[in-house]
């Protein structure tokens, strides 16, 4: 509950802050509450342990989870400004941004579209988070895809987006494409390999450090432990990065896109005590409804990541010739359905892997989600939620000290979702 104080010096700036606004700006404060019983016997990720959920196995727990404030203005005829302020308890920095960057609308030419960004975003890759600062509409945490990117993917740089309609005049069949390139993002990968996939509702804001889990390695002296901390969204080699995407659309029915990433990292380069990752993706993602209204959304990333192999002794870090590429796979499918306008029952399936070829099954398993929406009133939201994960690592024994390679972790949550501020009401 120490987020309740700024609550309140969040709704008092918004209100002077809207007193100065005009009908081309917009400011939104909304506040997540969660009371969560969590079953792990590996802690949560998100205090430096390495297990796979945001919250620990203390028992239940009342969370004031997040606080987040998204502004969105014209600041010129073409010119538009969006950037989302978060505040959470379980950061080394409590505040911070996840989004900031000036978007670019000219005039269309013809058939076509543009649109120009610069800053720091979200490449348009989820087809689940399309909430308020880019939260879920269909459950509190978020798909083992998405999550990652909310981890570890927020390139800081320019993007152009194409689209156009095609096929007669009044065809609900629209094309569109995107490429973007970006500084930062060298480490991306890095919490993939450490901590493996998760399922969960907690974004990176922009040059925060997260805990990775202290190893245990053994030295002259004897068993010592190195303590870590990494920022995802680093830049390290000086080399920019991109990524590219083309989509096909279908009214508000069908939506299919294909994306491919690569940050161009060097993994020999070294900065601020981290190594650089090469990491490449592609993903492609399909969004369709279907009848009976049933809104089904699928999503898949497959890609690999190159890192130098290095071996740690007390008060040195020395590394290796020769690099490791693991591979990783990850897709969910997910099942929506609104009733009555205000109940929305959700149920997803996540599948994850991440492996040395021939060598080791760095990460494998699968999640379950059952989520339940209720809009009390326009401002206010109830959010049931159970989730369980079951995984296996190789290198817990390895790096960990776990005796065991497979593991279960379950959430239950009951969350709600308060809008405190809205100045376009």
């Amino acid at each position: 509950m120490r987020i309740a104080p700024l609550a309140g010096l969040a709704i008092l700036t918004a209100q002077t802050a809207a007193a100065e606004l005009s009908d081309n700006h917009e400011l939104t404060v909304a506040l997540d509450w969660s009371l969560t019983d969590a079953s792990s016997a590996l802690g949560a990720w998100t205090d430096g342990r390495f297990g796979k959920l945001r919250y620990d196995s203390n028992g239940s727990t009342a969370e004031t989870t997040r606080l987040a404030l998204e502004y969105k203005g014209q600041i010129a005829p073409a010119l538009f400004a969006h950037a989302v302020l978060d505040y959470v308890d379980d950061a080394i920095v409590k505040a911070g941004l996840t989004e900031a960057y000036l978007e670019w609308r000219p005039l269309p030419s013809g058939s076509n579209r543009h649109r120009y960004r610069f800053g720091a975003f979200y490449p348009a890759f989820s087809l689940e988070n399309s909430g308020l600062a880019w939260e879920s509409p269909y459950s509190r945490s978020f798909s083992a895809v998405n999550a990652w990117l909310g981890e570890e993917i927020r390139p800081v740089g320019a993007e152009w987006q194409l689209g156009r309609p095609i096929g007669p005049e009044g065809s609900p069949h629209e094309l569109g494409a995107s490429v973007g390139f970006f500084y930062g993002n060298d480490p991306a990968g890095t919490l993939l390999f450490w901590r493996g996939w998760s399922v969960h509702d907690r974004q990176t804001r922009l040059n925060e450090r997260l805990p990775l889990a202290p190893l245990t390695l053994s030295g002259p002296a004897g068993p010592f432990t190195v303590e870590r901390k990494l920022d995802p969204i680093a830049e390290i080699d000086d080399r920019p990065g991109f990524y590219a995407g083309g989509e096909w659309s279908y009214a508000r029915k069908a939506r299919l896109s294909l994306a491919f990433y690569d940050n161009r990292a060097d993994p020999n380069a070294f900065r601020d005590g981290q190594w650089a990752w090469g990491t490449r993706f592609w993903h492609l993602g399909a969004q369709v409804l279907l009848p009976g209204d049933v809104g089904l959304v699928v999503q898949r990333m497959r890609g690999d990541t190159d890192w130098l192999i290095f071996v740690t002794s007390q008060g040195t870090t020395t590394p290796m010739t020769a690099l490791a590429t693991d591979e990783f796979d990850a897709s969910f499918v997910l099942l929506s359905k609104v009733f009555g306008g205000r109940h929305r029952l959700s149920l997803r399936r996540d599948d994850f892997d991440l492996w040395r070829p021939g060598q080791l099954e760095v990460d494998h398993g699968d999640a379950a989600t059952v989520a339940y929406g209720y809009t009390i009133n326009p401002k206010l939201e109830l959010r049931l939620e159970w989730l369980e994960i079951d995984s296996t690592r190789d290198i817990w024994p390895m790096f960990y000290g776990q005796t065991t390679r497979r593991q279960k972790e379950s959430l239950a949550q009951i969350g709600f979702r308060l809008v405190l501020f809205d100045s376009t009401e």
